[in-house]
């Protein structure tokens, strides 16, 4: 990462960190880890990005605890998302209002598969196809990071941001691209029925 984007993203994560010393609920919480997996899957192509990731935690951790000691626990909340992309890490557990905190520097290396050397910032071209690709995908889940229903559990709205991306932005049923405004979260089993908010029970 750049210097710049660096502090940047340091910056937003501290901000958030307020926003959840100031309000202190799950709708606050999920949108810190949304923050956290988002940065990860966008720079995990990025050459030794593990090493920058641990600065920014080593940085971003101090803000963690100074201002939200009082209301952290160590006893671990894990959601689905949790489990699949973290899954594998035993670092300290920081829990808040019900939701664990993704760990800010468990973001790998992955290598790009079939990257194309078309796709590019820096050309019309290459911006287009970088466009064509995150095209109702991408605007989706930013969407949904922003519109965070309080009515609904934390691992609700979590495993609601990582079905757009399971399912690629498209309907369970038809198949079609999911619109804003026409498009709606469903369980497969009820609540009411004894149906839960894990990430299979939802489509």
């Amino acid at each position: 990462m750049c210097d710049k984007a660096k502090s940047k993203t340091i910056n937003k994560l501290k901000e958030q960190i307020k926003k959840i010393q100031r309000q202190r609920n799950g709708k606050e919480v999920s949108k810190l880890n949304s923050m956290i997996l988002g940065s990860h899957n966008y720079y995990k192509i990025a050459t030794n990005i593990s090493l920058d990731f641990h600065e920014i935690n080593f940085l971003v951790t101090r803000t963690l605890e100074i201002r939200l000691r009082k209301w952290t626990s160590n006893k671990p909340k894990f959601s689905k998302t949790y489990e699949r992309f973290y899954g594998e890490y035993n670092g300290k557990i920081r829990t808040i209002s019900g939701t664990t905190i993704f760990p800010i520097y468990g973001c790998k290396t992955k290598p790009p598969m079939c990257f194309s050397q078309d796709i590019c910032n820096y050309t019309k071209q290459g911006r287009e196809k970088i466009h064509k690709n995150l095209r109702g995908f991408k605007f989706l889940v930013d969407y949904l990071l922003r519109n965070l229903n309080e009515n609904n559990t934390a691992e609700f709205n979590d495993n609601r941001i990582s079905l757009i991306a399971g399912q690629q932005g498209k309907c369970y049923i038809t198949g079609l691209d999911l619109e804003i405004g026409n498009m709606e979260c469903h369980h497969k089993k009820r609540k009411c029925d004894g149906g839960t908010d894990d990430y299979k029970n939802l489509v």
